[in-house]
This record gives C-alpha cells, sequence and structure tokens, in this order.
C-alpha cells in the first residue's frame, strides 16, 4: 500500500491541471476575472440564481491552508488492486489534496505506459470551481489528457459550461476543446448561451483562437463569429470590443465599433468608428500611455461633413502627468474643439469636463517641507460667449508664479505663514498686465482640550504694471493693508444615554466660537477686475478674511461673528450622527469695498443668519441644509435641502431642493437667479422590475432640465434597460434635446448598447454599475 501511495502522487498533480485548463479558456471569453469580480462588486448580482448542481463540490477556503502541491496526498477507496501491469483503486475512490477533492467510483493505473484512466466518471472540486466529467484519459510520461463529457461550474462569477472532449498537452502548454458553452444562466435553463465549436488555448502566447463561436439565446444562435482570437490571460490584447449603439436627436441612430490596439505593455489605443444617421461617420482615437514616471492619455476626433452643420468639425483632448524628479511634479491639459457647438452635438463624447468653455494648461510644481512653489501657464477657448457678458471672458496666465508655505509652531507657540503671487494676464481689447500679490502673516496658538485661542497679525501688499489703460488712468496702482484677527472657540461635551437617533451610548458637544476681523479701507476703484468676485455664502464664509476671491479687491472689515455648533457622537462607531451649525457677521462699520466702483457701499448692521446641518438618520437615510437669510432676518435669502436614501445601487432616492435669492454685483437686478427642484430614484417595483427616473426643474425660468424615466428587467443572468430622456445642456436653451437607449446586459459577459451607463451616472447621484 506504501508502494501505491507513492506511485500516484504524480498522478494526482496532473489530474487538477484539467480543471486550470477548461476553466481559464472559457474565462478568457468574459471581461472579469474572479479575483476582480470579487473586489469590485458591493452588490450581488447573483441573488435571484439557484445554486448549481454542481456547488455541493465547491471546497471552502480554509485560511493558512497549505499549497496543494506542498500537501500530503490522501487517497480512500473500498477496495485497492495492484499488480506489476495495473494498479486499480475502486469503489468511493475519494483523493484529496490541500483543498483540492477528486472523486470517482475507478482510477486504473496502467503501469507500462504510466497511463491512468477514469471510465466510469468523476468529480473534482476546489475552492473555485467544480468539474463532472464522463471519461478521463492521462499519460504522465509524456503529460497529455483527453477528457470527456466535462460539465464545470465557476462559483465567484456563478457560470456553467459544458465540453464534449478536451484535449490537453501540459508540456507545449496548449489544449483543445471541441464544443463547448459557457453561460451564468441557470443549467438547462439558458437564456443565453456561449458557444464554440473547437478552441484552442495557447497558454504559451496567452491567445486562444475560436471558430463558430456564437451567443445563442433561448437555444438560437443569434450573434455569429466564424473565427475569434482573443486572450486567455490578464494581459491586454489587441482586437475589436463590443459594439456600442443608441438613439439621440441630435444623432440620430448611433453606432459605435471599438478596436482596442494593445500597442506594447505601457501604450495602447481604441480606434472608433461612430456612424451617426443624422450627421455621417465621425472617427475618434483614444492613446494612452503609462511610464514609471509619466503618464497621459490623447484624444481625437475627426467627422469630415457633418451634415446637419454643413462642414468637417473636430475635437482634440491632451493630458499629461509627471514626476521627472523627487517632489517636482509637471501637468500639461490641452483642450480645443473646432465649435462653440461640437459638445453639445456630439454629446461630450470626450468626457471633457464643461460644455461652457475649455481650459488649457501648463503646470510645474515643487513641494519642500511646509511650502509648495507653482509655475503655470493657462488660456482658455469661450463656448458660450453670453455666460460672460456682465464679468467678461476669463483672463490667460501667461504666466502665473506662486509659492505657499507654513511653518508650524516653533518656540513661543508662534507659526509664520507666506503667500506670494505673480501673474501676468492676457486678453484681447481689455485692460492687461501684471500683477504681485505679497500675503506674509505672523500667528500665535493655545491649544487646549477644552478650546483654543489663535490671535494672527498679517500685511498684503499688491501692486500692478498695467497696458491698455484709459487715458489719464494709473498704469501702475497698488494696494497695502494690514490684516488683524482673533480667533476663538469652546469645547463642551455631555454624554448621552437615552436611544436618541439610534444611539444607544454617545456623546453631544456644543461648541461656540467668536472671529474678530479688522482690515481698514483702502481704494481700489483703479485696480482692474482680473480673476475677482463675491464669495459664494455658506457657514465657513463667515470666517473667511477675505469677501472677495482673487487678489483684485481686499474686503474692508471691522466685525464680528459668532457661531454656535453642536454634533452627536455615537460612541460605539465613532460616526457623527448630527451636525448643526449657525451663525453671524455683526457689522461695526459699512463695507465701502465693492467691485464695481459705481456699485454703492452695503450698509447693513449685520450678515443675516447662516445655518447648516447634516443628520444621519441611519445607515441608509441622510438629510442635510442650509438657510441664509436677509440681514434683517426676514425673508429667506438662499435655502438648500438634500435628502437621500441609499440602501444599495440599485434602490435610492435623491430629492433636492435649491432657492438662490442672492443678487451679485455682476447682476444686481436678478432676483430667483437659481430656483430648481430635482428627484431621482431607482426603486424595485417587484423582486425583478425596477423603475429609474429623474426630474429636474429650473422653476426660475420654467423650463425642464432634465426628465428621464426607465423600467429594468433582472433575471438571475440577464438585464435589460430601457430610458427615454428629455433635456437641456443650459437653463437658457430654448429646445430641449430626446435621447433614447436600450441596453441588454449579459451578467458575466458584456452589455450590448451604448451610452446608457454614462447617462445613469451622471443623472442619478448613487447610481453604480455592476461589475463582475
Amino acid at each position: 500500500m506504501l508502494r501505491y501511495f507513492y506511485q500516484h502522487v504524480k498522478f494526482c498533480s496532473v489530474t487538477p491541471y484539467y480543471p486550470t485548463v477548461i476553466i481559464g479558456a472559457l474565462l478568457a471569453l468574459s471581461p472579469l476575472t474572479s479575483v476582480q469580480a470579487q473586489s469590485a462588486n458591493p452588490f450581488n448580482p447573483w441573488a435571484r440564481c439557484e445554486p448549481d448542481e454542481l456547488a455541493s463540490d465547491i471546497v471552502p477556503v480554509t485560511p493558512n491552508a497549505p499549497l496543494p502541491d506542498q500537501a500530503p496526498l490522501q487517497a480512500d477507496a473500498d477496495q485497492v488492486e495492484s499488480s506489476p501491469s495495473q494498479s486499480v483503486l475502486e469503489g468511493n475512490v475519494n483523493l484529496s489534496r490541500g483543498d483540492q477533492r477528486l472523486r470517482a467510483n475507478q482510477i486504473i493505473l496502467e503501469r507500462p505506459d504510466n497511463r491512468a484512466r477514469i471510465e466510469e466518471g468523476f468529480t473534482y472540486g476546489d475552492p473555485n470551481q467544480a468539474i463532472r466529467g464522463q471519461q478521463a484519459e492521462v499519460n504522465l510520461n509524456n503529460e497529455t489528457g483527453w477528457f470527456k463529457d466535462a460539465d464545470y461550474y465557476l462559483p465567484s462569477r456563478n457560470a456553467q459550461g459544458h465540453a464534449d472532449e478536451v484535449r490537453m498537452d501540459r508540456r507545449q502548454q496548449r489544449s483543445q476543446l471541441e464544443d463547448a458553452t459557457y453561460s451564468t444562466c441557470p443549467r438547462d435553463q439558458e437564456f443565453w448561451e456561449l458557444r464554440a465549436r473547437d478552441l484552442d488555448l495557447d497558454q504559451a502566447t496567452g491567445r486562444g483562437s475560436a471558430t463558430h463561436l456564437s451567443i445563442a439565446f433561448h437555444g438560437a444562435p443569434l450573434l455569429y463569429f466564424p473565427y475569434l482570437s482573443f486572450p486567455i490571460t490578464d494581459e491586454r490584447q489587441s482586437g475589436f470590443l463590443f459594439p456600442r449603439q443608441g438613439y439621440d436627436s441630435e444623432t440620430g441612430f448611433d453606432l459605435q465599433v471599438p478596436y482596442y490596439w494593445n500597442i506594447a505593455p505601457n501604450r495602447d489605443m481604441t480606434i472608433t468608428p461612430r456612424l451617426m444617421t443624422a450627421r455621417g461617420l465621425l472617427l475618434g482615437a483614444e492613446y494612452r500611455y503609462l511610464y514609471p514616471s509619466h503618464q497621459g492619455e490623447i484624444d481625437a476626433e475627426y467627422i469630415p461633413h457633418d451634415r446637419r452643420y454643413d462642414g468637417d468639425r473636430g475635437s482634440f483632448k491632451i493630458s499629461d502627468r509627471a514626476a521627472p524628479l523627487p517632489n517636482f511634479y509637471t501637468d500639461l491639459g490641452y483642450e480645443y474643439v473646432s465649435d462653440d457647438d461640437y459638445l453639445r452635438d456630439l454629446d461630450n463624447n470626450l468626457e471633457f469636463l464643461t460644455v461652457n468653455y475649455l481650459e488649457r494648461h501648463l503646470d510645474t510644481r515643487y513641494e519642500g517641507n511646509n511650502w509648495r512653489a507653482l509655475a503655470r501657464v493657462q488660456g482658455y477657448q469661450i463656448l458660450t460667449p453670453e455666460l460672460f457678458a456682465n464679468t467678461g471672458k476669463p483672463y490667460q496666465r501667461l504666466p502665473q508664479l506662486l509659492f505657499d508655505g507654513a511653518w508650524p509652531t516653533g518656540a513661543g507657540g508662534f507659526d509664520y505663514g507666506l503667500y506670494g503671487e505673480f501673474v501676468h494676464f492676457e486678453q484681447s481689447d481689455v485692460v492687461t498686465g501684471g500683477r504681485l500679490d505679497l500675503w506674509p502673516t505672523v500667528g500665535w496658538t493655545l491649544q487646549k482640550p477644552w478650546g483654543y485661542l489663535k490671535p494672527e497679525a498679517a500685511f498684503r501688499y499688491t501692486g500692478y504694471q498695467l497696458d491698455n489703460t484709459e487715458p489719464q488712468a494709473d498704469d501702475a496702482p497698488s494696494r497695502s493693508v494690514p490684516v488683524l484677527s482673533l480667533d476663538s472657540g469652546l469645547i463642551f461635551d455631555r454624554p448621552l444615554q437615552a436611544h436618541w437617533l439610534g444611539v444607544a451610548a454617545g456623546t453631544q458637544t456644543l461648541e461656540p466660537r467668536l472671529f474678530y476681523l479688522y482690515v481698514p479701507y483702502r481704494n481700489q476703484d483703479d485696480i482692474p477686475l482680473f480673476d475677482s468676485s463675491r464669495m459664494d455664502r455658506d457657514h465657513d464664509w463667515l470666517f473667511r478674511k477675505n469677501r472677495f476671491t482673487g487678489a483684485d479687491r481686499m474686503g474692508d472689515a471691522n466685525q464680528l461673528t459668532a457661531a454656535l455648533t453642536t454634533r452627536i457622537l455615537d460612541d460605539a462607531s465613532g460616526r457623527e450622527r448630527l451636525r448643526a451649525s449657525i451663525g453671524q457677521i455683526q457689522y461695526f462699520e459699512d463695507r465701502r469695498v465693492t467691485l464695481y466702483p459705481d456699485t454703492p457701499p452695503a450698509t447693513e448692521d449685520n450678515s443675516g443668519l447662516i445655518a447648516q446641518g447634516q443628520l444621519n438618520l441611519s445607515s441608509r437615510w441622510s438629510l442635510q441644509g442650509s438657510v441664509q437669510l436677509e440681514p434683517d432676518n426676514q425673508d429667506l435669502l438662499r435655502g438648500a435641502f438634500d435628502l437621500r436614501y441609499y440602501a444599495n445601487p440599485r434602490q435610492l432616492v435623491n430629492l433636492s431642493y435649491l432657492l438662490d435669492r442672492d443678487p451679485s454685483e455682476q447682476a444686481p437686478d436678478a432676483n430667483d437667479q437659481i430656483h430648481s427642484l430635482d428627484l431621482s430614484l431607482l426603486w424595485p417595483l417587484t423582486s425583478q422590475w425596477r423603475v429609474m427616473a429623474r426630474w429636474n426643474q429650473a422653476m426660475n425660468v420654467s423650463r425642464n432640465l432634465e426628465t428621464l424615466a426607465g423600467l429594468e428587467y433582472e433575471d438571475c443572468c440577464w438585464a435589460v434597460r430601457t430610458v427615454a430622456r428629455q433635456y437641456r445642456d443650459s437653463p437658457v436653451d430654448p429646445d430641449a434635446k430626446t435621447g433614447f437607449y436600450l441596453e441588454l446586459e449579459l451578467k458575466g459577459l458584456s452589455r450590448l448598447g451604448g451610452g446608457l451607463e454614462t447617462v445613469l451616472q451622471s443623472s442619478i447621484l448613487g447610481y453604480q454599475p455592476i461589475r463582475y
């Protein structure tokens, strides 16, 4: 018997290789490996699936278990016969090694040829797969094998399939399968199934080929490929990707057929012909590269003749980031389109940040200990000039040099900082020139568990050298102003024992804060506006040292901010269940500095109350909102409200309301500048049907920004989604666009359709496509 165990160790080391071959082959036809699927999928897409008949043969994972090659072989059988010509294990044969299990009724080893045979069926299982076959024959000398009528099951992908015959050569690293199938549907109830008459897998080259490959629906082949070459490893391979199609009122029927070109391990390109029935044929290309300290992407599109536009059109985009030296970084971004309507007409296919303007910049940045320096050139292509009718087009920065340093508390509790910037602004037909801005600070900090005290003194100098000024105008204005502040706060806390907000034991804090700011008035009417505007007001605005953005305006101030914050913390989890803050600025002098010389000073005694809060009702429900009142605290100036329910990526609700009556100095007569209501949801109607919808209304102009309605049906192994959408890119657009989308998802294989995933992610907050 001991001699039997010794002679059969090599046999058992070869037999488990067959599952690896066939499973690896069929996995190559789908987009994710099982490890990727487990890590990328927070939502179980297989919840509606019944366990496969081979699921009981999956071996549970044993923590810290030895590798199969390092584990001892164990065998058990009702009867063992051994002779010089052969050895036979018969009756309930069980072989195990590590987490591998092999069951058969009989295993025969022919000694002269060193050949192992299984004639009466076998079942193999490990944590990743289960195999069931009728016959097997393995030649241990030349490491070849033949297997007949094999069924398999992959638990991580809920995939199953069959192969009539498998031949493998381990030395050549090559396998051949006949009449192989793959599906994630229940066995013998396949809604869809991938079929291949002949499958040739070459592990040495990492390539596989299939002849007469088809995708069958309910047993009827619909998509057919006479020949297909594909990768069988994680390495990227060149080839066509699944087509994408859809319909939009701007493009008509839209078909895209991407081709992926794996140029090198660190470089690739995707070439995408795009046929639009309403416009013509567009060619797009995306080139990517990745080096140890350098990466980037180049995108381009070109349509020779757009029938609706009556001319050629195109776009170009490049992004490049590099770290050529320690602590030294570069960032290049350049965006271009041929005309102002290109992104709106062609649905922003290259994912530009906005359809209103495009940015071009080159940054070089160095980060030292407690300081950083930046050199930048920056410009824009304006696509919506009417948006800048009151403020003017943004200036180009040619160049911008910036230094920002903060040195922590040293001897005596003092800390120091320095902010410096030089910018040369360029624009056509307006005042241009250079600006130097210096802002040194010195502060002192007293920090205790019960509170803090932070006085700070600063001095800000801003000087200009201007071109294209009006006659008699000063072409070298400057401004010097001290900035004094005192920030202080106390922290009180008490334990909570009541079950409030679901907190069994928690802590409530009460945090009063006083912030005093003094900045004397300086006349700045002769200073042009290069990049300054009025800062948006929120709770953090109460503690800003300047009420304007940029350096062209430094607001005068003699004011005191009083604020109060309370928080409720869950002691068990440390989670913040409630945060609520309220505050107001009390002004002791009128604010005489304004953006424009003809704007009267602000004379209100206070800023009006500003309050904001966030309430986490449970792990699924959250509520947040903010309110800003008029200075007399009688009327609502601004209000925002957000309610969110999130159970999982397929069950969520978002409700948002925004009202902003705060007129800007650029448009002082505009009321109700923003008044919108936004509702979106993805909600199950039954266990298989879901509704998806969004309604976004700009109520101040009585225009619908987006209406989206769709249905999703999901089964064990497939899902179908259909969506209709009417939308505007901007509230000022008089006419709405329409789009229709249909997507068929074959779980674990691919999606047939185009554009819907991007639409849902941008329209429904929290939507996530399921990854397998």
